[in-house]
């Protein structure tokens, strides 16, 4: 299991407690230079837990990437900080790889801390995600149209890529794509991954049996400036790297248009903030 850790103590013992018994697992926590005590949490409550310090923030694409070249597993959890699987959920994960030799992972069902459902299987995305991110219409954004994959209760099924909440990916695959982008300091490093999977050829699959409990975003709020520019940056970098230049010219002056609205609607300083971030497709 690899866990990297941003200032998250609390949710973080719960989301090692989840998964610490399970036969067989080796847990890896890498810690993104945190300042409130959850290294020292980590080793007082976990002394079994490899230990990873990172002298500072470099993210998540390349903290998962540290942990992975310490791991020795045939495959490796990728598990958010605020999320926790909940009892057989692994399992489930684990049989349905073994009896899906070109699956590259297996998800589980995201559900927020009240049980809630949280949207976790997702068809790649495209102009009209990016639209609705831009110019919500409420009752489409849990829709097909909005890239949400309806799940069956129980029944596997191919998905193009999951929520990077919580992940099993198979070792086999993860040596033959390669390791996550790092040029994605936090954002759809999961989803450039799983494009460069279907593009050899593996298969990306949800259990819909399998449950995680996501508390969602607890690192990411804690600067939310500086990660509404991280998330933009990831956005505008997947479609460079996957699309042509026609189709990035759609989507520049789509996001243009739609943080030129979302400005004039904001407070003063979140307007200087959405300004900011329309010079990157500027």
């Amino acid at each position: 299991m690899l866990i990297v850790s941003y200032n998250t103590r609390a949710l973080l013992l719960e989301s090692i407690a989840s998964v610490l018994d399970e036969p067989g697992v080796e847990t890896i926590v890498l810690d993104n230079a945190s300042h409130d005590g959850s290294p020292q949490a980590v080793a007082e409550h976990f002394p079994r837990v490899q230990l990873i310090k990172s002298a500072r923030n470099i993210g998540f694409a390349a903290g998962v990437n540290a942990a992975a070249a310490c791991a020795r597993g045939e495959a490796l959890l990728i598990l958010n900080p605020d999320a926790a699987l909940r009892p057989g959920a692994l399992d489930l994960l684990v049989n349905l790889l073994d009896r899906t030799p070109r699956a590259a992972l297996a998800s589980p069902t995201l559900r927020y801390a009240d049980g809630a459902a949280q949207p976790a299987a997702f068809r790649f995305p495209g102009l009209a995600q990016l639209a609705l991110d831009l110019f919500p219409i409420a009752r489409l954004m849990d829709s097909r149209l909005n890239g949400r994959v309806v799940c069956s209760a129980g029944q596997p099924l191919q998905i193009d890529h999951p929520l990077g909440a919580c992940m099993l990916i198979r070792r086999a695959a993860w040596t033959d794509v390669g390791p996550f982008d790092e040029g994605y300091f936090m954002y759809l490093e999961e989803i450039d991954w799983c494009r460069r999977a279907h593009a050899r050829g593996w298969q990306m699959w949800h259990h819909p049996a399998a449950v995680a409990i996501h508390h969602s975003g607890q690192s990411t709020r804690q600067q939310p400036d500086i990660m509404f520019a991280q998330l933009w940056r990831s956005r505008l970098r997947y479609y460079q790297r996957f699309s042509g230049p026609a189709y990035n010219r759609l989507v520049h002056t789509l996001v243009g248009v739609g943080l030129r609205r979302a400005a004039a609607r904001a407070s003063p300083p979140r307007a200087s903030l959405i300004h900011a971030v329309r010079r990157l497709v500027a």
